[in-house]
């Protein structure tokens, strides 16, 4: 039987749509996700740009798998993961025909049909990524709910954190229900405001809202150094 790789969530109330300063107030666990049952296991898949020794990979969380030399742990002492104000829900996708680039699974987020939705994962502490260079990530939506995405990294300790949110489409998002791979360059963040020396979240997640049950497909999180 598979184990969701979800451990506990934490819900935090009072964000807006473009990630910016963390209300931390108002935390409570939601569900775990989906368990595999009794299917076979899936396939381990690579990712469209495979791990290799000896290169620097920064894993996040819950949503990259397999190789890689440095680990975002989301411990819910340091690191969560929070769902902005309720405005989504995720779950855990096994998919045996391979609805997914990289490892047993892809993480689905669902809108709860808000008029916006975000997600993050944010640090207690803020943290140094003046070493990596580019965030990676892959997603995968034909709904209208995402087809305005923006992904962000946020700075500043919880009194002056800000949020600096990208547009996806910019770095090859198309809300064709097709997988599409971002490659976004770190230096687009701090040329908007970004202080790589006081990271407090690594990665936000943000779009408009949609009809309830519009969802899309999230997986291959990383960092390089290049």
């Amino acid at each position: 039987m598979k184990t969701p790789l979800f451990g506990l969530l934490l819900m935090l109330s009072a964000c807006r749509p473009d990630p910016g300063p963390a209300d931390y107030s108002d935390q409570g666990p939601i569900g775990s996700n989906n368990d595999g049952g009794t299917d076979p296991e899936e396939e381990v898949l690579p990712g469209p740009f495979p791990f290799e020794d000896g290169q620097r990979r920064l894993m996040v969380g819950i949503f990259y798998e397999t190789g890689h030399s440095e680990e975002v742990v989301l411990d819910n002492v340091d690191t969560n993961f929070y769902l902005y104000d309720n405005t989504v829900y995720v779950e855990d996708i096994f998919d045996p025909v391979g609805d997914r680039v990289e490892g047993k699974f892809s993480t689905k987020i669902v809108q709860n049909g808000k008029p916006w939705m975000g997600f993050g994962v944010h640090w207690t502490n803020v943290h140094n990524l003046d070493a990596w260079k580019t965030l990676h990530v892959s997603m995968k939506s034909s709904e209208a709910a995402f087809a305005n995405v923006k992904i962000g990294m946020s700075s500043g300790v919880k009194t002056d954190e800000k949020g600096y949110p990208l547009v996806a489409s910019k770095y090859g998002y198309v809300n064709d229900g097709a997988w599409h791979h971002l490659a976004i360059p770190i230096a687009d963040f701090t040329a908007a405001g970004l202080k790589l020396n006081a990271v407090s979240s690594p990665f936000t997640f943000a779009a408009e809202g949609g009809v309830a049950g519009q969802s899309l497909l999230l997986d291959n999180l990383y960092f390089t150094a290049n």
